[in-house]
């Protein structure tokens, strides 16, 4: 098994084994009392006595209640029971997804023997050589169903491991702390950018690369290409940013769809993609391997979405749910990059999302795009700064902590397909925009 076990924060820990197996001990090492909630426990609340199995009914509604309780507060909690009956794994799994938790299964598998030596010495909660012998052989038969049961992961620890392995929880509050320039979809408008960064306070301090004297950083949220006249060298100013410092960028699903074209991978082609395949096919050879290796390295290392001043604002592509925040996953990814789609699509071939932002209640605010609209759009705590530069509308950027937008309008409509609502000739970005305050 591999020495450390990543784990993210939205996470509920099953522990599966024989009384005795060191499950408790072990997860001790790593959470505090408070996040282990116990089935012994749960019997010693209601009647004084851990081992009453008489009470074991009641017990065991107290701790799915608990658990349920503590998941929908959005606190990691481990289940600290033998675990040993497939009804039992499949509740927790249940209660976990209701609030969109990983569930991660740790399985104790030591001797009967170490379990026996180990059972001897709690004093107070010994069950005896029968009740393990029996615990042991429904754990062996458990084994080779836990990866059948739908859960996240399974990791089987044997005894050497309960000294060596280790659990630690991802950190998600990545980029630290602002002042932060969010800056909307890109689409490959590389002037308009390098005009915004410079009405921002940025100073060009190498070829396409800007730092804000200041400290600022500016925030990318995704889709640097495609559709613009200049997609190549908007990438490498987010390349050149990010490694010198003044930035951070999260994927767009124009970035990951590049990536994986870059990588060889069979994806379709449209929606603006061929202008960025265009400029790349007529770099000299060594640019454009460089470049390939430049995308591939920061799209695929990149976080699905970012948390900033300590988790007061989120940064990610198309929109995140408030129960999402914490945690990663393919719904996480699926979410931050097409937004909240239905799976319909529409006469033009476009994904149908639905208005994920108008039932958003979380205190984090959202910054994204994805999806462009006229004006820089505040709704129950989020923003979408995507005024589609590239259909001749406005590049923005979206100031924290001060929330105030600046703004650059389109030098001219670049593409103008798959935009019927907004209007294929006219600019739709507003002539005036005024700071924005709290709403």
């Amino acid at each position: 098994m591999s020495s450390t076990i990543e784990i993210d924060p939205r996470t509920l820990l099953i522990l599966v084994g024989a009384s005795g197996s060191g499950k408790s001990t072990f997860v001790r090492r790593f959470f505090p009392e408070t996040a282990i909630v116990s089935t012994d426990r749960c019997r010693a609340l209601i009647s004084d006595d851990e081992r009453n199995q008489a009470v074991s009914g009641p017990a065991f509604d107290l701790f799915y209640n608990i658990i349920d309780k503590r998941l929908a507060l959005g606190r990691t909690t481990v289940a600290d029971s033998t675990a040993l009956r497939a009804e039992y794994r499949i509740a927790l799994r249940d209660i976990a997804r209701k609030h969109n938790f990983a569930v991660i299964i740790l399985a104790f598998d030591v001797p009967e023997q170490l379990a026996n030596q180990q059972d001897r010495q709690r004093a107070t909660r010994s069950v005896g050589p029968l009740v393990i012998g029996r615990q042991m052989d429904a754990f062996r038969n458990s084994l080779p169903l836990l990866e059948n049961e739908g859960m996240d992961a399974v990791y089987t620890l044997s005894s050497a491991d309960l000294d060596s392995a280790q659990i630690h929880m991802r950190d998600i509050t990545i980029g630290g702390n602002g002042p932060f320039d969010f800056i909307g979809d890109v689409h490959g408008c590389a002037d308009e950018l390098e005009e915004l960064l410079v009405e921002l306070g940025y100073v060009k301090t190498a070829h396409l690369t800007y730092v804000h004297p200041g400290g600022r950083r500016a925030v990318f949220i995704g889709d640097i290409t495609d559709r613009g006249p200049r997609s190549v060298e908007a990438f490498r100013i987010v390349i050149n940013m990010v490694a010198a410092g003044s930035a951070l960028y999260t994927p767009g699903n124009h970035c990951n769809k590049l990536m994986r074209w870059l990588m060889g991978r069979n994806v379709r082609v449209g929606y603006g993609m061929e202008t960025t395949i265009e400029e790349f096919n007529s770099l000299p050879t060594a640019e454009r391997e460089e470049f390939r290796q430049q995308v591939i390295n920061l799209v695929s290392k990149s976080p699905i979405y970012l948390m900033l001043d300590g988790g007061q604002v989120v940064a990610c592509h198309a929109g995140i749910k408030e129960d999402m925040i914490g945690r990663q996953g393919k719904d996480v990814e699926a979410m931050c990059l097409y937004g909240d789609t239905t799976g319909e699509t529409t006469p033009d071939g476009l994904p149908v999302r639905r208005d994920w932002a108008a039932n958003y209640h979380g205190w984090r605010f959202i910054v994204y795009g994805h999806t462009p609209v006229r004006t820089p759009e505040i709704r129950n705590n989020t923003i979408n700064i995507d005024q589609g530069c590239a259909f001749g509308g406005w590049l923005t950027a979206f100031r924290w902590p001060e929330r105030t937008i600046v703004q650059v309008p389109a030098y001219r409509i670049y593409y103008n397909h798959h935009l019927p609502a907004l209007g294929q000739e006219e600019r739709f970005g507003p002539e005036v925009f005024a700071p924005i305050g709290e709403t």
